[in-house]
């Protein structure tokens, strides 16, 4: 699992930073504490779990759950978070000047534990909560350094961690799949693959998972794209190589590319489209930097991808509810989640990332909860995996979600996580 790999070197990461060596707990214990979409408040020490409209619904100090009095007694009778507009507005990772950090990747939710075995141990050091915690800005720094080290031509702890067992990490994709990508190069359209990530580790994932041949499936490649650091905002040229390669005025097909900027994207595929303001079908797992910079700065319609639709309501005995009247899939493919997966996704403590019962008076079943409003405004449908997709036609129609209307649930597809169910 990605997961133990990302936990433990960032707990190393942050003891040789000088912190105590009993932050690092075996990570199995923690499991249902780790959760997407928690929000720590970096002064207090404390983890949150938010509705739609910036109350708090379940909140921690450290890794102790709090109660309802407790969290009263801390942020006020209305429990309304004082961050909530920032982190709404802008839908970042951190709020200005770091007074907040969400986790929304599988790739980051691990730190949680990390911050939260911060605050226990210092606590326990200090015989008490302390009044002020300043310790994230060594968790970001390690977080950085695991990720995108200084040093430009670095790739990571993360790439070497993957690198000597890919097949540990990494699943490879289905042929239905495969054949899907090939067919959507037909009818004059055009495949790009964007990514965050840096070459040789986009390289190797890409190898792992579609085969040597990867290249074959796109018609361009762009790495390091920043997608939240101005891809769409800023005017960053495109490079060559991310090192020692030189920036480029405009784009060739069949290369790739590192860094870059929106609109020289854009112009790339009008000329190959050869359609002015060609519309574009993004997929993305992140709604923080796929879907909302997607949909906010390019107006792309973003198919996003939420494996907690498979955890939280796929379940054997669920099929036909779930399902209703599918059609035949065009494409086999594999619709196999991981049970370990599984178990780092769902969170008995936490609840349900789509949905909080006891904000629900006239028990209509919308989302509302935080990350439940941003699905439903930033994205066109939502898939538990690319798999569903694939298994369609190309030119199947399917249901979006209304954006003007908060916590919409019209886009699910192949149906509605369980907890939005009003029958189960």
């Amino acid at each position: 699992m990605h997961s133990e790999l990302i936990y433990e070197t960032l707990c190393e990461l942050l003891i040789k930073r000088g912190y105590s060596k009993n932050i690092k707990d075996n990570l199995c214990t923690h499991k249902d504490f780790i959760c997407k979409g928690l929000f720590l408040d970096t002064e207090k020490g404390n983890i949150l779990k938010l509705s739609h409209d910036g109350k708090i619904l379940r909140c921690s100090h450290g890794t102790r759950m709090m109660d309802k009095a407790e969290i009263i007694s801390v942020y006020g009778q209305d429990l309304q978070w004082e961050h909530f507009e920032e982190a709404i507005g802008c839908v970042k990772f951190h709020g200005e000047e770091y007074k907040y950090r969400l986790f929304e990747t599988y790739f980051d939710i691990p730190a949680i534990v990390c911050c939260a075995r911060i605050v226990d141990v210092l606590d326990e050091e200090n015989g008490g909560p302390h009044d002020k915690y300043d310790f994230f800005k060594d968790v970001y720094d390690a977080i950085g350094d695991f990720y995108f080290p200084p040093s430009e031509g670095e790739e990571g702890l993360l790439f070497e961690g993957v690198r000597k067992k890919p097949e540990k990490y990494l699943q490879p994709c289905s042929n239905g799949v495969k054949d899907w990508l090939m067919e959507l190069k037909g009818d004059n359209r055009v495949v790009f693959l964007m990514t965050s990530s840096k070459n040789r580790y986009a390289e190797m994932v890409l190898e792992t998972v579609l085969g040597s041949d990867w290249k074959n499936y796109f018609d361009i490649y762009i790495t390091y794209a920043k997608k939240t650091g101005g891809f769409f905002t800023k005017n960053e040229k495109f490079k060559e190589k991310e090192v020692t390669g030189k920036e480029v005025d405009s784009l060739e097909p069949k290369k790739t590319y590192s860094g870059g900027n929106y609109t020289d994207l854009k112009t790339f595929l009008e000329k190959q489209t050869k359609k002015s303001d060609p519309k574009v079908v993004y997929f993305g797992d992140c709604l923080c930097s796929d879907s909302f910079p997607a949909k906010v700065y390019g107006n792309w319609d973003v198919v996003l991808v939420l494996e907690e639709m498979e955890a939280e309501g796929y379940h054997p005995g669920l099929k036909d509810v779930l399902e209703p009247k599918r059609k035949v899939p065009k494409h086999e493919v594999d619709l196999y989640i991981d049970p370990e997966e599984e178990q780092y996704i769902l969170s008995e403590g936490w609840g349900s990332f789509f949905y909080h019962e006891e904000e629900d008076p006239k028990h209509d079943k919308h989302m509302n909860t935080y990350w439940g409003r941003i699905i439903s405004q930033y994205n066109a449908i939502a898939v538990p995996t690319v798999e569903y997709i694939a298994g369609m036609p190309i030119n199947h129609r399917y249901k979006k979600f209304k954006e003007s209307e908060v916590g919409n649930t019209d886009g699910f597809y192949p149906g509605k996580p369980k907890p939005l169910l009003s029958d189960i």
